[in-house]
């Protein structure tokens, strides 16, 4: 009997087992190296990274980045700079502790001017008139000027009669002052300051009624402005009169204001400007 031929079949062929494969899979992959391992980059506690900065717009130098080693422009104070308008309004928020002696500017008549000008010069008996002091900084150099008052820097005006004496204040002695009141029993006096850059200049306004005035003791219990407590008592009479405005300048060393005005039933007024007498 003849031998029999083998002939493979068409899945022997070309064709390997699935599980021959795999085996195959498996050698390969386990022969191949293992993959590098990226470093981690440790930055110590406490450290900041060197990052290079620059402006953060273009035209803006004064906006930078952090770590640039440039701080930004500091906030400008308040109560720091040129022409002052409402100086007054300034002042609220520029109180300081009271300053000693050595930190008062020096030779102050020669740097600081104070003049005063009335709204009319003419008022109405009972009417109101404003006044308003400017200071300005006669100097080169900034000029440091500290107010002083209780809860707030205080313009005592006073209207002078033809022969020197008050006539908006009542006649005779001052009474008493109630119990448990008093000037020792007031607000402690307090501090502002202003600092005027060098031929700046600040305006405070003020008003002064053309009125005379009687005591007031029920006033006594917080009144915060010198002397006794007064109130209103009516219009002053007819005629002329110097108004003398006091400076609440910390040992300023300076002459009160000096402006002369009339009073009338019906009087029209101008502008007037004198600077501080000496």
């Amino acid at each position: 009997m003849p031998p029999r031929s083998f002939t493979p079949s068409s899945r022997s062929r070309g064709t390997a087992s699935p599980v021959v494969l795999a085996i195959v899979a498996f050698a390969c992959s386990a022969c191949e190296p293992p993959a590098a391992r990226k470093p981690i980059d440790m930055t110590p506690i406490g450290t900041v990274p060197n990052v290079e900065r620059r402006a953060t717009e273009e035209g803006d130098a004064s906006v930078t980045t952090p770590n640039s080693g440039t701080p930004g422009p500091r906030k400008a104070s308040p109560c720091v700079g040129g022409d002052f308008v409402a100086l007054d309004e300034t002042l609220r928020n520029c109180e300081v502790p009271m300053p000693a002696s050595t930190e008062l500017p020096s030779s102050l008549r020669d740097k600081l001017e104070v003049t005063v000008a009335a709204s009319t010069l003419a008022v109405v008996q009972g009417g109101r008139m404003d006044l308003t002091v400017t200071f300005r900084n006669k100097s080169s150099e900034p000029l440091p000027l500290y107010f002083s008052g209780n809860r707030f820097p205080h313009f005592e005006v006073e209207a002078l009669d033809a022969k020197g004496h008050r006539a908006d204040v009542p006649a005779g002695k001052t009474p008493a002052w109630p119990k448990g009141t008093g000037p020792s029993a007031s607000v402690p006096e307090k501090a502002w300051r202003v600092t005027l850059a060098g031929g700046a200049s600040g305006k405070i306004k003020i008003s002064w009624d053309a009125a005379k005035t009687k005591w007031a003791p029920e006033k006594a219990n917080g009144w915060e402005r010198p002397g006794f407590p007064r109130a209103m008592a009516g219009p002053l009479s007819p005629g002329k009169y110097t108004l003398r405005i006091g400076v609440p300048l910390v040992r300023g060393g300076l002459d009160a204001l000096k402006i002369a005005i009339r009073v009338t039933p019906s009087g029209a007024g101008s502008q007037a400007s004198m600077v501080q007498s000496r």
